[in-house]
């Protein structure tokens, strides 16, 4: 079992023809599917059964729990979907009740993983080629627009062990720029998935079955505070290499406590990023800042 989330914090912004609404996909377009609305009252049950076929189901309102073939539960709460395969047995139930959408069928999904295989790694030089690998084929597409493109998060930091993922930001010198960007990474087949609850940045999944290195990619306006967060920590692990270890400690702990569940991975390390960023704000004599705590 696979759980996504496709609540309003990972919307993308719509304001064609003045609309002012966000629109969270759950699926690609072209599926070959079946869309039912699935109601379940108080003590509702679907009883453990293999499934026939890809299924999923989305909770729009109420809450409830899920299991896949493990046979352990998961509660699912509005903006969030369990995911089965075919023939994967399964059961759902709801304590209070939960009205949610039931897809089955066959479909790609658009909505955001929540849970995943995590592995942190050993920092591997081979890291900064694949940066450059990944700028090789983005700077061409936004070349007229962008300042550059930067290299953060954990893998930009020499010695800190790291998930083998590489983050870029591509810099913009204002507001203005940012939907040129969009557009132009659109060409590359990049598709823009909003800010997924971070105010300041935008961010883009990667296309389908590429051979690039795993990557995020997110366009920042230079020194907004999305874009700030990103380089004071960077800078900060960087120079501190009590930091740095301290920080490393930290995820590798943290992929065992979350059982493959990045917003718990997440979660468990806020406090620490959170104190990390606010000492390199005085450090740099700029402004205290709010930080998210879970």
């Amino acid at each position: 079992m696979r759980v996504f989330k496709f609540d309003d914090e990972v919307a993308v912004p719509i304001t064609q023809f003045g609309s002012r609404f966000r629109i969270a996909p759950l699926t690609a377009p072209g599926a070959d599917a079946r869309v039912q609305v699935m109601y379940l009252p108080a003590g509702g049950l679907i009883g453990q059964h293999p499934a026939v076929g890809k299924q999923l189901l989305a909770v729009v309102t109420g809450s409830g729990w899920v299991s896949g073939g493990d046979g352990a539960r998961r509660a699912l709460g509005p903006g969030y979907a369990a995911l089965w395969d075919d023939g994967e047995e399964h059961a759902a139930g709801s304590e209070d009740g939960l009205t949610a959408l039931s897809v089955e069928g066959q479909f790609e999904m658009w909505a955001i993983a929540v849970t995943t295989e995590i592995t942190v790694s050993d920092y591997d030089p081979a890291w900064a080629d694949w940066f450059a690998q990944l700028k090789a084929h983005i700077w061409p597409a936004v070349a007229d627009v962008a300042l550059r493109i930067d290299h953060v998060g954990s893998t930009s930091v020499p010695g800190l062990a790291a998930k083998p993922i590489i983050d870029l930001d591509i810099v913009v010198g204002s507001q203005d720029e940012v939907r040129p960007v969009i557009k132009g990474l659109a060409g590359l087949g990049y598709r823009w998935r909003g800010d997924l609850g971070i105010s300041g940045r935008e961010a883009f999944a990667v296309p389908p079955d590429t051979d690039l290195p795993k990557h995020n990619l997110y366009v920042v306006v230079e020194n907004n505070k999305a874009h700030l967060d990103h380089w004071l920590l960077r800078d900060l692990l960087r120079a501190d290499p009590a930091a740095r270890e301290r920080y490393a400690t930290l995820k590798r702990h943290n992929v065992t406590l979350a059982d493959g569940d990045m917003e718990v991975y997440v979660a468990a390390k806020a406090a620490l990023v959170a104190d990390l960023l606010s000492r390199a704000r005085a450090e740099m004599g700029l402004p205290a800042a709010e930080y998210w705590q879970p």
